[in-house]
């Protein structure tokens, strides 16, 4: 629902016999009607937004302004019931109003507020500059001028205080709504004014308005005739004067012309029947009426006319509708005036920001002082990528002669504006032909060169089409060839054209840049596809020689967008078969087959009465259809290009009230009333953007050469006088040269969203390489306006999953958005919101859709995107927003979680479901394994399938695997400097440095505390933090700390021992890149620094910054594998670098550090700017806090889950992180930051239960949780109930562990709390407890089903779960249990329920990834290891009881929790 100060938007609900509640009346000074009155008991009282006196703007995005009463009425009483309709309104004058919407006990509530508004000078001057604004956009410059009527003298002397009357032809401007006008009849409208129409009176210097107690006085100098398009400063120049307690505002420098006896306005036609006739946009304000003589049920009201910024050529006294092609509008050559461009370029930015809903925004308003800047300072400006694609799909969307716009989102846009040269041209343009052919299959598009800035500058291109046949006449006067290009086929022979005189030679191309002389370049005859017509049942057709070309590519328009001019911006779709066979086969002034083809047929063709000419174009377009189906060669024929034009008006008519169309041009050259378009009236009107006609560029060219002479008049003179010879140049370019132009023009957007950084490592990755062939722009998600996102060329997505199933924090607004964009309906009627769709459309293999929506597969499903095929011969295929949008998605998560790249799949769907073109299918990079081999695999096939649908298969030979990108390493081309005297960061510096998004500072070590008894198996340990008071880490509880472990010093010892040609490694130095930079005259090289790492020692960078113990890489082994001395050794790494399966193998067996692999393989050099350039960067390690601000000030405490095991290959290691905290000495410092767990805090009403369910280590934030409730208690000892106070609501803790005696940490603080009443109970499940059955929290969780039921459903309780996947996944099936158990609710009921839990933020999870379990996954992972090369997941042994006792040691893996090298293989 959008909210604003002066309107805002509400959706009622039509019923049968009902209607909307309200009752309406006209108002005749005010825009629009007026509701009276409020149905009592309706669902427009029951809300609450709705109240008498409010004005209805819109209704279903149909403006009424412009409309009288009796039209709004009809326009509401037409409505179809049981539907909802979108009102747009304004509160009554005086007032403004707002929608505030909050979120109460799970519940959204939405609530009205209006108050009374103070007037103020700034809304005076704003109205001022609406109607003067409105009026310049509306209105046309050489007709309609507003008008100042002077009252007679006769009309004086009957009242001393005189009015002026201001009127638009003769009736109200709907546009006034400034303080001092009102409406009166006009008694002094002038004698031509063919309606009596009330007019509105400005008050003289006399005449005062007063409201609210204070006074307004409008003084005014408009003494004649006021031009339509003011000047900007007239409504600037607003002077305003303070005189006796008056407000005075005068209105000075308002330029005049002629006055009204001298102004003819245009009569206007009576009214016939329930038709509506327009007269012209700026005297009506009715809809037209549009029938269908078919089929009476079908009437459209067209009210897209009023936005008509030009008006028709036709005049009250001629009609031109069937005129072939009308003159230009303006002068050839000539840009627009700067006042006239700002008109234009205002208006356009208007639709382009109400276009993604930012109408009037701060961004449009920033946009357009840009416009207004550069107009004023250059006379022109530039559209930005978006607005240019935009405008062009916009364009031919306004096309009123094209019966194919219902593909008009899918135009591809090609930006050349960078083009200066004929050259350059002819490439743009081979590339366009070679990309829109497509081998046959052909895609509509458009290439826009630089537009007009100074006259006689033009680009132009001299053809009407790329691609069109020669005609030569002869001297008997016949011609050969196409006769339609007689005439230019003679302007390319005097520019050195040599033609064949064939029937059908190619035209070359004659191409013209920044106004001069043109150069003549011949079209590749492979890049030209062209069709030999043939017939299903007569043979002989194919005698006839006859063929054409498959693309028809205009030329030879402008396209006019926001006042610039594009003098060449070629354009082509695809062929009617009509437009072939009957027009350019049939047609006398054409190829004129039609008597010859009925002789073959053996017709009679003496008289017309046999109907010979029909029975023989019938024949002739069957012949083309057949011919280029035969060759895969898209065309249609004109029933099924009919029948979409009719789905393309029923859906303009619905999203924009209306669509311009020219009958005689829609309606097909043959079959005429069997076609559907032949019996639908249309209205044929001009909008801006649009493409318009030009002179032929040979006319009123002025050459460069002899200029003296004027050879624009000269065309046709003698060649030895022209020269032509001598200026022109024929150049053919190999198909090579051809795709280097296009490369770095196609745009590639990469999108990526993560929490550790792994992502957006891929995303760089992928952008080198995509760098190669397209002009590439990397992006995090939440850096990205996804306003943009309809006009991208190319989106590659690399998404990361974060928890179980959620959004990492940078992507999820984008998630949120294009959901948005996918189900606007659902979204503004809140059904439910990304997170709940998200949990649920994983549940199952099918994408969630909203109600009422098909599901994949079935008939209309919108999730089938991949599976849908453009048809070669129908039009009817509808696109959705992004239907021109290529793109393809790769997902990183953990296999452990039961949404596995839940995030990836939700955005894959997505992009689907809003139309876009997936080129390559989505690949899941599992974290515990196969996930570097999946993304290699995945980008260099995205990478193939980009090249191949942009016409760069060259491309791919050059780049045949990934590792090819400038980032791989290589000895020659990174290298490590010393730094003389430089000083390394302090590590903390360092590393807010290497992770800039986070704010990296020092806490100090003050305790820690063993928490399991001594006889215990395993170590738990309590880490006391003292922040020092650091704002950063401000927390509250619930939050979680981020630690940056030190490696094992043994280790990087080890490591430092091996470096070959190191001297000393405590030395600063920094990272150095040999890098390509384009000199002056060649290529040059330069070494830069690498900032990958800050300056720092190699012994630092190995101890602080870089990850020594996570398995290396296979990309990394191979590096290893070149520098091994040993012949044995070097083959063994080959084969672990390139054999997936036998890499994840020995991963699985050994899980070696980079320190175990130098071990076994003993012959490698180790070479420092190696490790430094490809050794994973050191990750942070996250904790929940387990304590409260407020209970522990200055403290921040963590419960850590000590990490020792064994691999199955005998070898011991430890966990990183949590085995250096169980070493380090009191008073250490620890690099740290905060991350904010919002969804993880306790309620904000403490009356409410709160049930906390966190075995072993996930308990952890609870312990926080408790803390606070105590102190909580203590500064609210007792509920007020006299002042609506309630009492703390109850607080549950379920904990799980292995035994009671070693295993229960917390036991006494926990005892101590639930004597305190702090912890109302504490339940523990205890699985190895020594003669007692195994227990998990789960069955605790059934054993008290009942009281769990009340407390969340009866008392509105919050439920938190803190743990490991597998048990979250436990509990979430024990609460449905739970559900099903005690109420009538179904499964999917259950289900439901709880996903609402989730969205209403009362169902809490805090999961991390595997730990001590899960032998499932792993095996499970192990056999699709073994069963799938290369892509496929190993992780560890486990029991699953083992799941209870958790820990959060814990590198964040993409699926975003914390497992990592300490839980990745402590049950190994």
């Amino acid at each position: 629902m959008e909210t604003a100060p002066s309107s805002f938007r509400i959706n009622l609900f039509k019923y049968s016999g009902v209607g909307l509640g309200i009752a309406v009346s006209g108002q005749k000074d005010v825009p629009g009607v007026t509701i009276t009155a409020v149905s009592k008991g309706s669902k427009a009282e029951k809300s609450g937004l709705v109240e008498p006196g409010d004005i209805i703007l819109e209704v279903n995005n149909i403006d009424v302004t412009k409309m009288d009463y009796t039209e709004t009425t009809e326009l509401l009483k037409g409505l179809p019931v049981n539907t909802n309709v979108d009102l747009l309104l304004k509160p009554r004058e005086g007032y403004v109003a707002h929608i505030n919407s909050i979120l109460s006990n799970g519940t959204m509530r939405t609530k009205r507020v209006t108050i009374r508004q103070k007037i103020t000078m700034q809304s005076v001057k704003s109205s001022f500059k609406r109607f003067f604004t409105r009026t310049s956009l509306k209105t046309s410059l050489n007709e309609y001028p507003l008008q100042i009527n002077q009252p007679s003298k006769t009309d004086s002397n009957k009242n001393e205080r005189t009015k002026q009357s201001i009127y638009l032809n003769g009736q109200e401007n709907g546009n006034v709504s400034c303080v001092g006008f009102r409406q009166e009849n006009c008694s002094n409208a002038p004698n031509d004014t063919p309606l009596a129409r009330p007019c509105y009176k400005m008050a003289t210097d006399n005449e005062e308005s007063q409201d609210d107690g204070r006074i307004i006085q409008i003084n005014h100098s408009m003494n004649s005739v006021v031009q339509p398009l003011i000047q900007k400063s007239s409504y600037e120049k607003l002077e305003e004067k303070n005189v006796d307690g008056k407000i005075h505002i005068h209105c000075e420098e308002t330029k005049l012309i002629p006055k009204p006896e001298q102004c003819k306005l245009p009569a206007v036609p009576e009214e016939d029947g329930d038709r509506r006739h327009v007269t012209t946009s700026a005297t009506t304000k009715r809809f037209l009426r549009l029938k269908n003589v078919m089929d009476d049920g079908i009437v459209f009201t067209d009210t897209l006319h009023h936005k008509a910024i030009e008006p028709m050529e036709c005049t009250s006294g001629r009609c031109l509708a069937s005129v072939m092609s009308t003159a230009p509008q303006r002068l050839p050559g000539e840009p627009r005036e700067k006042q006239e461009l700002l008109a234009h370029a205002t208006d356009f930015l208007e639709q382009y920001y109400a276009s993604f809903k930012r109408l009037n925004t701060q961004a449009h308003q920033k946009r357009l002082e840009e416009v207004i800047a550069s107009v004023d300072t250059t006379g022109s400006y530039d559209l930005t990528s978006s607005e240019l694609t935009f405008g062009a799909k916009t364009a031919w969307r306004n096309a009123p002669r094209c019966i194919g716009r219902i593909q008009w989102s899918k135009l591809q846009v090609f930006d050349a504006r960078h083009i200066t040269s004929t050259r350059g041209m002819y490439e743009a343009i081979c590339n366009h032909i070679k990309y829109s052919t497509n081998k046959g299959n052909i895609r509509s598009s458009i290439t826009v060169f630089p537009h007009r800035r100074e006259a006689r500058h033009d680009f132009r291109i001299w053809n009407a089409q790329f691609i069109k046949y020669a005609g030569y006449r002869q001297e008997d006067g016949t011609v050969i060839g196409d006769p339609s290009s007689v005439e230019f086929t003679k302007i390319c022979e005097r520019l050195g054209w040599k033609g064949k005189c064939g029937r059908f030679d190619v035209l070359p191309l004659v191409l013209s840049a920044d106004g001069q002389d043109p150069d003549l370049y011949e079209i590749p005859p492979e890049l030209v596809f062209e069709v030999q017509i043939k017939h299903p049942r007569y043979d002989w057709f194919s005698d006839l020689g006859l063929k054409w070309y498959a693309l028809p590519a205009v030329s030879e328009m402008i396209f006019d967008c926001g006042g610039l001019e594009f003098t060449a911006a070629p354009f082509n779709g695809w062929y009617m078969g009509t437009e072939i066979g009957t027009r350019n086969f049939c047609d006398t002034g054409r190829y004129n087959m039609l008597q010859i083809v009925a002789e073959y047929m053996g017709l009679d063709t003496s008289t017309t009465s046999t109907l010979w000419k029909d029975r023989a174009v019938v024949e002739i377009n069957i012949a083309v259809v057949y011919s280029f189906q035969s060759v895969n060669a898209t065309v249609t024929d004109h029933h099924a290009a009919s029948e979409s034009f009719m789905k393309h008006l029923h859906k303009e008519q619905a999203v924009r009230n209306g669509c311009p169309a020219d009958w005689v041009w829609i309606v097909p050259p043959i079959s005429g009333s069997l076609t559907a378009v032949f019996h639908q009236e249309m209205v044929n009107y001009k909008l801006r953007p649009s493409y318009e006609y030009q002179e032929n560029a040979w006319k009123v060219h002025v050459w460069k050469k002899d200029r003296d002479q004027n050879r624009t008049k000269q065309v046709g003179s003698a060649k030895k006088r022209i020269l032509f010879r001598q200026i022109a140049r024929t150049v053919r370019f190999s198909a090579n040269l051809m795709s280097k132009a296009l490369t770095k023009r196609v745009k590639c957007l990469i999108l990526y969203a993560t929490e550790t950084g792994k992502s957006e490592h891929y995303a760089g990755t992928l952008s080198q390489l995509f760098s190669k062939a397209f002009d590439v722009q990397k992006m995090c998600m939440e850096e990205y306006d996804v306003s943009n996102l309809e006009h991208e060329t190319i989106v590659m997505v690399v998404a990361s999953t974060f928890g179980n199933g959620d959004a990492p924090a940078n992507g999820e607004m984008f998630g949120r958005q294009i959901y948005a964009m996918a189900f606007p309906e659902e979204v503004n009627r809140g059904v439910q919101k990304v997170n709940a769709y998200l949990y649920k459309s994983l549940s199952t293999d099918e994408m969630v859709l909203p109600e009422g929506l098909p599901p994949k597969g079935a008939a209309g499903g919108k999730s089938d995107a991949l599976e849908r095929k453009a048809s070669k011969t129908s039009m009817l295929d509808q696109s959705g927003s992004l239907s021109n949008v290529r793109f393809s998605v790769f997902g990183l998560g953990s296999s452990a979680y039961p949404n596995f790249c839940a995030f990836g799949v939700l955005i894959n769907r997505l992009l689907q479901n809003l139309g876009a073109e997936c080129i390559q299918p989505m690949v899941q990079g599992d974290e515990m394994g196969g996930q570097e081999g999946a993304f290699r695999k995945w980008s260099n096939s995205a990478f193939k399938s980009a090249c191949e649908t942009f016409c760069l298969s060259e491309h791919i030979d050059n780049n045949p695997d990934i590792d090819a990108t400038d980032q791989s390493w290589s000895a020659d081309r990174f290298r490590l400097t010393v730094c003389k005297d430089a000083q390394e960061y302090d590590i903390c510096t360092g590393l807010s440095k290497l992770h800039h998004h986070r704010t990296v500072v020092p806490c100090t070590m003050l305790s820690r505390t063993q928490l399991q008894a001594s006889k215990s198996s395993r170590q738990t340990i309590l880490i006391c933090l003292d922040s020092e008071g650091a704002d950063e880490l401000t927390y509250m509880p619930g939050d979680h700390i981020g630690v940056f472990p030190v490696n094992n010093t043994k280790m990087v010892d080890s490591i430092v021992a091996r470096l070959d040609g190191v001297p000393d490694p405590d030395v600063v130095v920094k990272s150095e890149t040999l890098q390509y930079e384009s000199g002056p005259q060649d290529t040059v090289q330069k070494w830069k620094t690498n900032d990958r790492l800050p300056i720092c020692t190699i012994r630092t960078a190995l101890a602080r910054y870089l990850d020594i113990t996570t398995p290396p890489t296979q990309s990394f082994i191979g590096h290893l594998a070149e520098l091994a001395t040993d012949e044995v050794e070097r083959k063994a790494l080959h084969v672990l670098a390139n054999d997936s399966t036998a890499y994840e193998e020995w991963k699985f067996e050994s899980f070696p550090s980079i320190v175990d692999v130098l071990e076994a393989f003993p012959s490698v050099r180790v070479v420092a700017s190696l490790l430094v350039s490809e050794l994973p960067l050191m990750k942070h390690r996250f904790y929940s806090i387990s304590s409260s601000p407020q209970a522990y000030p200055g403290q921040i405490h963590m419960t850590v889950a000590v990490v020792q095991y064994t691999t199955k290959g005998g070898k011991f290691h430890s966990g990183v992180c949590s085995s250096w905290l169980n070493t380090m000495e009191e008073g250490t410092l620890l690099p740290c930051f905060v991350r904010p767990a919002p969804k993880f805090h306790l309620p904000s009403d403490d009356s409410v239960p709160v049930i906390m369910v966190g075995p072993g280590t996930g308990i952890a934030p609870f312990r926080s949780f408790w803390q606070q409730r105590k102190v909580d208690k203590y500064w609210k000892p007792t509920a007020d109930t006299a002042k609506g106070q309630l009492p703390f609501g109850p607080m549950q803790l379920y904990f799980g562990c292995r035994t009671a005696d070693g295993d229960n940490i917390y036991k006494e603080e926990t005892s101590t709390a639930k004597a305190e009443g702090v912890l109302s109970s504490v339940y523990t499940a205890l699985s190895r407890e020594p003669n007692r059955p195994k227990t998990y929290v789960q069955d605790l969780l059934r054993q008290n089903g009942e009281s769990i039921y009340y407390n969340i459903v009866g008392r509105g309780g919050h439920f938190y779960v803190c743990g490991d996947v597998s048990m979250a996944a436990d509990v979430f099936i024990a609460l449905e249990d739970i559900l099903l158990n005690n109420s009538s609710m179904t499964t999917e009921e259950a289900k439901d329920y709880l996903l609402k839990l989730k969205d209403t933020n009362r169902f809490h999870e805090d999961i991390f990834g595997v730990t001590l379990r899960t032998a499932e996954v792993a095996k499970k992972t192990r056999l699709q290891s073994k069963d799938h090369r290369n892509s496929l997941t190993s992780v560890k042994h486990g029991d699953k009881e083992d799941r209870e006792m958790q820990h959060r040691d814990g590198n964040n893996t993409e699926n975003g929790s914390s497992v990592c090298m300490d839980e990745f293989s402590t049950h190994l």
